[in-house]
């Protein structure tokens, strides 16, 4: 998260609860009006199906999405949708 707010990103961690939509991805960031989600996992894991299905429901409304393992991901995600 603080590699975004250093790209210039404004940053939400994304709490699951029972009020919110399950299979989100854990951290939306937002510049020049467009959103960019961000689903972490340890090294190895992967996405659920569920989540996976919700990453390709924002993509088709345009948001970009990406699952992410180290900053270093974020980073790369992130300067490519600048």
């Amino acid at each position: 998260m603080a590699e975004a707010r250093r790209l210039g990103f404004f940053v939400i961690k994304i709490h699951g609860n029972q009020y919110q939509m399950a299979g989100i991805p854990d951290v939306l960031c937002i510049r020049d009006g467009r959103a960019h989600w961000i689903e972490f996992k340890r090294p190895g894991e992967e996405p659920t199906r569920l989540q996976v299905h919700r990453m390709r429901q924002l993509e088709g409304v345009g948001c970009r999405t990406t699952v992410a393992c180290s900053v270093s991901d974020v980073r790369t995600f992130l300067e490519g949708v600048a």
